[in-house]
């Protein structure tokens, strides 16, 4: 049913509410991505966040990326994807500040006498080794393993296996942009990511989309790393392929379609898509991932977002190539820039075609791949989701991270945080020492990943 027509004049007005120079949480104003044919098109809008971190962090030279942007066929889907990223990486910055005098300092050795902790394992993440080098280039983090000694900050959670009970984790891995309080003598181990993190207009939907996201990064991250082989992924639906040649990524496409199917022990559909140019010009390989119930929409959504990468490596060919140079050979990879245009040039094209390959193990179709739990209902797509992580996860938990000035304004933002399975990572340090990365075979693939 159409509420509002135009539709893109209500989402307007609903954007300058969000959005304004003066009084909105996001600058007030968006840019439309440039077609650049004959490449893929989607529509797509970008735009521009104040540096919150700055003041949040107390550090007026501390530098964060965005990376905003909104995606789709039409200007109204883009345009919602904008409003609700912008919304996230918000609250998701300001979280730390408003939860500061939720948070207690203590061992684990002394708060777990009393409370249900998250096991330090789950910290410990990196090899002895990988701690001393990312202490090297992130000094705030120690060069050593965490121990039942160390002073840390904890942030109660709500547990998302039992209803009503309480766990406490981690502040560190909780809050992006966390600073450590020294004069606690608190001690950092881990740099932290927004996986998990999600914004809506209910929190149900919240709740859904972000452990969708921390499900599919998983899935990614094992694959990749582990390099546990993938089938590659035969499209073999008429209404996506109909699709996918109306965004210029038919047969005829400059870029040849390589959807591989990321899924393993959560049965969820997730799919890693790459985009790889036919005539081997900036930007080569593009690279999304994405997952959903419903395994025609995950492939759709995963192709998408890859092709919405395009302008990253155009942006940086015409105004920071030395970047590209950067990324191909001096990178450590502690960032979520330089990976991407690692693959973006075409530098050495070989070699990033085998890393590919390498990844692939046979064929499926897409018809013939059962969709999961797919239905409109959301309590029943939840208890879902909550069901095929109980396979592998006690200690999951989730977290309200809205902001009073957020929820005002009719939206929700939800934290997810799950121990035992894969978030994101820097791409030059995968999590060589985590429980589930070990149980897989342990790092074996020593590029680093593509995903932005």
């Amino acid at each position: 049913m159409i509420n509002y027509y135009p539709s893109f004049n209500h989402l307007l007005r609903e954007f300058t509410i969000l959005g304004g120079n003066q009084c909105g949480i996001m600058q007030g104003f968006t840019v439309p991505v440039v077609s650049s044919p004959p490449d893929p098109y989607l529509k797509s809008i970008t735009g521009r966040m104040p540096n919150y971190h700055k003041l949040v962090l107390k550090n007026p030279t501390a530098e964060m990326q965005y990376h905003l942007s909104g995606y789709g066929m039409y200007y109204e889907e883009a345009m919602v994807k904008y409003m609700g990223e912008s919304i996230e990486r918000y609250s998701t910055v300001v979280s730390t500040h408003l939860a500061k005098d939720r948070i207690i300092y203590a061992s684990y050795e002394d708060i777990s006498k009393k409370n249900n902790a998250m096991p330090l394992e789950y910290l410990n993440i990196y090899t002895a080794e990988q701690q001393i080098q990312l202490s090297n280039l992130l000094p705030a983090i120690e060069p050593r393993h965490a121990t039942n000694k160390d002073i840390i900050g904890w942030v109660k959670c709500y547990s998302l296996m039992n209803p009503g009970e309480e766990i406490w984790v981690p502040s560190q891995m909780i809050f992006v942009g966390f600073k450590k309080n020294a004069e606690k003598g608190e001690k950092m181990f881990v740099p932290s990511f927004s996986t998990g993190t999600a914004s809506h207009r209910t929190i149900k939907e919240a709740l859904f989309n972000a452990l969708l996201e921390y499900i599919q990064i998983d899935a990614f991250i094992i694959k990749w790393y582990t390099k546990m082989p993938s089938k590659k992924v035969i499209i073999d639906g008429s209404t996506i392929l109909h699709i996918l040649k109306k965004i210029k990524l038919g047969d005829d496409s400059s870029y040849e379609v390589i959807p591989l199917y990321l899924t393993h022990d959560i049965e969820i559909p997730i799919f890693g898509v790459f985009l790889k140019r036919k005539d081997k010009k900036i930007p080569y390989i593009l690279f999304g991932v994405q997952g959903d119930l419903d395994a025609y929409n995950a492939l759709l959504r995963g192709t998408m977002e890859s092709a919405a990468i395009l302008s990253l490596g155009y942006y940086h060919a015409l105004y920071d190539p030395e970047m590209y140079n950067m990324a191909d050979y001096n990178s450590a990879y502690t960032d979520l820039d330089t990976n991407v245009l690692f693959y973006a040039s075409p530098k050495n094209y070989e070699k990033k075609d085998n890393i590919i390959n390498e990844l692939i193990k046979d064929e499926i179709n897409l018809s013939s791949l059962k969709t999961q739990g797919k239905t409109s209902d959301i309590n029943t797509r939840i208890e879902y989701i909550i069901k095929e992580l109980s396979k592998v996860s006690k200690y999951a938990v989730y977290l309200d991270m809205t902001p009073p000035e957020v929820s005002e304004m009719g939206w929700h933002v939800i934290r997810v945080f799950i121990p035992e399975i894969c978030g994101m990572c820097l791409p030059g340090f995968p999590f060589g020492n985590h429980p589930r990365i070990k149980k897989f075979g342990g790092i074996k693939n020593e590029f680093p990943h593509p995903l932005p």
